[in-house]
């Protein structure tokens, strides 16, 4: 089930060949909608947050236009008028950009309020859609056409969509937005959507970002039953430390299947891992994104008894190469450690 509940929606057209956008002055009734459709937009904005190439953002200056509407937006979520206004204003906006830029990508855009249950907030999705044959405006009558069984996949990404949260204070917040801001034609301008239309700029703490996914993947392989024993435990978050060594760059979605495979067969099961724990970061840290360059100290392996009595810790990068960690059964039932440091002659310390 959905995280996120749709509330308000307006389209308007943008052919760059017509001396300016398409508007219109009254929301899309979302009764109107096809359900299919709707499901369409739902996990389109499902898939866009947890993209790898989706940026946190914030505004440039507190005077951006796309800001100070979003934030007349907010300060009335039952206000249709403003909704309808303002979304012309930006529509405008975008289009100027768009022209100024040279690009010829003509399409569709479409400003839809959503509830997010995971952050109990509002927010309005702009997403750019391009022209396809699956899901088409009718301009005439300001409805969708759906061609039957044409409907385009879920797999089929969203190339330039912005999400804002609803809140009169957002300027003071620390993130502003998250923009996925791709090129998709040959030759069109890249960044103008995220530069020129919405006056944003990428914000970026990959040290806060390593720390996170190092902390939140070793106890999501532990939680999701992914690694079991002590001994698998260690060599996932060997490999984990690998992955996030310093300087490092990390491609979160493909370096979480080469993580996972070992571990996780099934290319269906992985998947539903990869993005399960991609939604959890998002959830842990609303300005997460997936692609950044590892800035980390070295991981530090501990092994102690319950009453940290007897201790044992090494740089997890000595994990079977210089440090072997194993375990025997004992006929009592009960488990020996064993733990050979090779070329290491160990001395004797009292404190």
């Amino acid at each position: 089930m959905s995280n996120l509940t749709l509330k308000r929606l307006i389209t308007h057209g943008i052919d760059l060949t017509q001396a300016g956008p398409t508007t219109f002055d009254r929301l899309m009734p979302l009764h109107t909608v096809p359900q299919e459709v709707r499901d369409f937009f739902i996990s389109h904005i499902e898939s866009a947050l947890v993209a790898k190439q989706v940026q946190a953002c914030i505004f440039s200056e507190e005077h951006a236009s796309v800001l100070i509407d979003c934030v007349e937006i907010a300060a009335d979520l039952t206000d249709d008028q403003v909704f309808i206004d303002n979304s012309k204003n930006m529509t405008q906006l975008l289009f100027n950009a768009m022209y100024a830029a040279s690009t010829t990508s003509s399409g569709t855009l479409m400003f839809l309020q959503y509830f997010d249950a995971r952050t109990n907030s509002d927010y309005l999705a702009i997403l750019k859609m391009d022209p396809n044959k699956g899901i088409q405006l009718d301009l005439i009558n300001y409805q969708f056409k759906v061609q039957k069984d044409m409907l385009p996949s879920v797999n089929e990404k969203l190339h330039k969509c912005a999400f804002i949260k609803l809140d009169e204070n957002l300027y003071d917040e620390e993130m502003h937005l998250r923009v996925l801001d791709k090129q998709q034609l040959t030759g069109e301008v890249s960044k103008f959507f995220l530069k020129t239309f919405l006056g944003a700029e990428i914000v970026i703490n990959d040290k806060a970002m390593t720390e996170l996914v190092g902390k939140k993947l070793s106890e999501f392989g532990v939680a999701e039953n992914i690694v079991i024993d002590p001994k698998q435990i260690l060599d996932f978050n060997y490999k984990i430390d690998n992955i996030l060594s310093d300087g490092r760059e990390v491609d979160l979605e493909a370096d979480l299947e080469s993580l996972f495979k070992t571990y996780i067969p099934g290319d269906a099961d992985r998947l539903h891992k990869i993005e399960s724990f991609k939604q959890k970061l998002l959830s842990e840290k609303e300005n997460a994104y997936y692609q950044f360059t590892a800035n980390k100290k070295q991981t530090v392996a501990f092994f102690a008894d319950s009453n940290n009595k007897i201790k044992i810790q090494f740089p997890v990068s000595y994990q079977d190469h210089s440090v072997f960690v194993d375990y025997e059964d004992e006929e009592d039932g009960s488990k020996t450690t064993v733990i050979r440091i090779k070329g290491v002659e160990l001395k004797q310390k009292f404190k």
